[in-house]
């Protein structure tokens, strides 16, 4: 019999089912056996040793285990600079330590690099990007693909935005210094146009009074004709008695013509007479001397006759200046009648005109007025535009100094102005376009 005892012999078996359950971490207490008998402290011994050399195992296994989990749960709870400093006998165990604490340490030092560039980033240096050999794969290397691919991203559009600044920067500047010009220029034509203005009205003024003063001189004129064709009738008639004195000359020039025939025929008969009396003697003295006084009667009358045809000769030559004075003074006035007929076309002509120039500088005036009340307006608007573009100039020239703070691969190669030239040079696909 191997145990001597039933006591010992059951001291034994519940150590070692204790023995059992603390091997099998059933139990984490293990109860050391206490014997009577002498033979069995060899055993005992060696049975104490074998599981003191177990719990001490365990005590220290415990302890790495425990650092393990902390570190594990720290680990899953974003902490990575804990390691597991307890050792084991066991070298497996202390393998499983070691890898936990290169595991962590491998992702401790991974994520300060990425928390250090995503530091840059933030302070806008995005020239360095994260290790992509830090892992062989899995969700982090993913994630640092994804921070590298963000970069690369973030500093495409920070390229794009930047020469798109520079561009803004540059249109910006010529749409403000254009606007300047515009606002300028609306301002000199709105004075201008304000100007042209009253010379128009001033213009209108002056027409309408022209075209009263026309009319005005279209009813003299309508009164001078009709004085000149009273002139004209007077003179017909003058004509028309010239005419009659001038027959009536005639006439009295035959009557004289036979006067002188008689005082003719009358001398020649005295002169018969007297020869005849003097043939009679005494009886014919007083006959001769009838006929005496008879011949100085037809003298008398042929003197008379001489001299009423004198002045009827004045008178004829007098009618006849006094007739083509007329006559002429007729075609003067006919002349003068023309003139004037003429000189009303022209006037009621100027005064037609006149009508359709005011009709026509009114029209233009309203137009003027409308075309200043627009150019206020531009004046107005151009002044807003002007605003505007020193907003977009000072916004452009914030963007790009905001953006220039920046660090990033390729900032320094943009080129948009030859500054020499003056010319725009836009990189790669760029082109200038209609903002």
């Amino acid at each position: 019999m191997f145990f001597a005892r039933k006591k010992d012999e059951k001291i034994i078996l519940d150590f070692l089912s204790n023995f059992e359950e603390y091997v099998t971490n059933e139990s984490n207490d293990l109860e050391l056996p206490k014997t009577t008998a002498k033979k069995l402290k060899n055993i005992e011994k060696k049975m104490l040793s074998i599981a003191s050399h177990i719990k001490e195992q365990r005590s220290q296994d415990i302890k790495v285990f425990g650092e393990i989990m902390l570190t594990c749960e720290k680990l899953s709870d974003g902490f990575t600079d804990d390691e597991i400093s307890e050792k084991s006998i066991d070298p497996k165990i202390n393998y499983i330590s070691q890898t936990v604490n290169v595991m962590v340490h491998k992702i401790d030092v991974a994520l300060k690099i990425v928390t250090a560039r995503l530091k840059e980033y933030e302070e806008q240096n995005y020239l360095q990007e994260i290790d992509e050999t830090l892992f062989r794969g899995g969700e982090l290397k993913n994630l640092i693909l994804g921070i590298n691919s963000l970069k690369e991203k973030v500093t495409s559009n920070l390229l794009n935005n930047y020469r798109q600044g520079l561009i803004l920067e540059q249109e910006s500047g010529i749409l403000l210094n254009e606007a300047q010009r515009l606002a300028q220029s609306t301002m000199t034509q709105a004075s201008t146009i304000e100007e042209t203005a009253a010379s128009i009205e001033e213009i209108t003024t002056t027409i309408s009074q022209n075209r009263l003063t026309s009319k005005e001189m279209a009813g003299l004129g309508e009164k001078v004709k009709n004085s000149a064709n009273i002139g004209i009738g007077l003179v017909s008639k003058n004509l028309s008695s010239m005419d009659d004195i001038s027959k009536a000359c005639k006439d009295a020039f035959e009557a004289i013509g036979m006067i002188s025939q008689i005082s003719f025929q009358t001398n020649i008969l005295s002169l018969n007479a007297a020869v005849e009396a003097a043939t009679a003697g005494e009886a014919g003295k007083g006959f001769a001397v009838v006929a005496q006084e008879v011949r100085n009667l037809a003298n008398k009358s042929a003197e008379a006759a001489k001299s009423i045809e004198n002045l009827m000769n004045i008178l004829t030559s007098k009618t006849k200046e006094g007739k083509e004075n007329s006559q002429e003074m007729y075609d003067e006035y006919q002349e003068l009648s023309r003139n004037i007929n003429h000189t009303i076309s022209l006037i009621k002509t100027v005064e037609t005109s006149s009508k359709e120039q005011e009709i026509g500088i009114q029209q233009i005036n309203d137009a003027i007025s409308q075309i200043d009340r627009f150019t206020q307006e531009n004046a107005h608007t151009a002044e807003k535009v002007k605003h505007i573009s020193t907003q977009s100039n000072n916004i452009s020239k914030q963007v790009v100094s905001s953006i220039r703070i920046a660090k990033f691969h390729g900032k320094d190669d943009i080129d948009i102005r030859d500054k020499k030239s003056h010319k725009l040079n836009y990189e790669g696909q760029e082109r200038r376009k209609d903002f």
